[in-house]
């Protein structure tokens, strides 16, 4: 479950990296993104992708670093396919996506 939660964490991040651009955020909510609003999502953004590094190093060492790369690789092109193919998934994906957090990370907590 560890693995799910860093990689949901690594996904989180790179699509508040996305909708923190104008073009993409207008795309998914249609209508124009606020600097706060810009603000709020690179800054989420950047704490989850410092997050998922940080579990992946501390669970499995020097291999965590390597297992990151790939967990960045994968959302990047998952994420990239639903940008350029089905926009008006993106909110649906998003909300399983963070559904997926809640339950990882309540798993890890409670095993």
């Amino acid at each position: 479950m560890m693995e799910l939660l860093q990689f949901s964490l690594c996904f989180l991040a790179f699509n508040c990296f996305a909708l923190a651009k104008f073009n993409h955020f207008r795309d998914v909510f249609k209508k124009k993104l606020t600097e706060k609003q810009r603000y709020r999502f690179l800054t989420i953004g950047w704490i989850t992708i410092l997050l998922s590094l940080g579990l992946s190093v501390m669970s499995e060492g020097g291999y965590g670093a390597l297992l990151f790369c790939g967990y960045m690789a994968l959302s990047v092109l998952m994420l990239m396919i639903l940008y350029s193919f089905t926009v008006s998934w993106v909110k649906h994906i998003s909300a399983i996506n963070v559904s997926v957090l809640v339950l990882s990370g309540l798993s890890v907590m409670i095993f």
